[in-house]
């Protein structure tokens, strides 16, 4: 009766080491979401992100045709307004026509769902806006940019 106690406890020890290990390998395998965890690249982004609103570097046509792509350079040129050519660069603002202000700043930037939602004031206007983006060569590029139309001003 001995032995088999002494059996049956080095089974069950054996068997508790071994579903431990192999649930610890499991949940080390399980991948995360990019945006439960921020890789290098995104950190560049967002704080990119940040830079390029609160200096104005968008009104830039260098700026425009180095940080972004084809894609988006198209879509700038398509929604100009105004007679000749030219890009829709206030798409990296609110919809306010005011801006420029001294208060205009970045307020948060995170990411969901693959692409960077930045909120900001823009001339006393609040605005939230959705950039797909990605780092090439070092250098932070813009694929596509929205409003975000389900955004809700904070309350004063």
């Amino acid at each position: 009766m001995k032995k088999i106690t002494i059996i049956l406890t080095v089974c069950l020890c054996a068997t508790l080491i071994f579903s431990c290990k192999n649930s610890q390998k499991t949940a080390e395998a399980e991948p995360q979401t990019q945006d439960t965890v921020a890789t290098a690249d995104d950190e560049l982004i967002m704080n990119y992100i940040k830079e390029m609103y609160e200096k104005d570097l968008y009104w830039e046509v260098e700026w425009l045709k180095k940080h972004c792509t084809p894609k988006l350079l198209k879509q700038l040129k398509d929604d100009y307004e105004y007679d000749g050519e030219g890009y829709a660069f206030w798409e990296f603002r609110s919809d306010s026509n005011d801006g420029g202000g001294e208060d205009d700043r970045v307020v948060e930037v995170v990411k969901k769902n693959g692409e960077f939602y930045y909120e900001g004031v823009d001339g006393g206007t609040w605005f939230r806006n959705i950039v797909s983006a990605f780092v090439k060569d070092g250098v932070v590029m813009f694929d596509a940019i929205r409003r975000d139309t389900t955004y809700v001003q904070p309350a004063n």
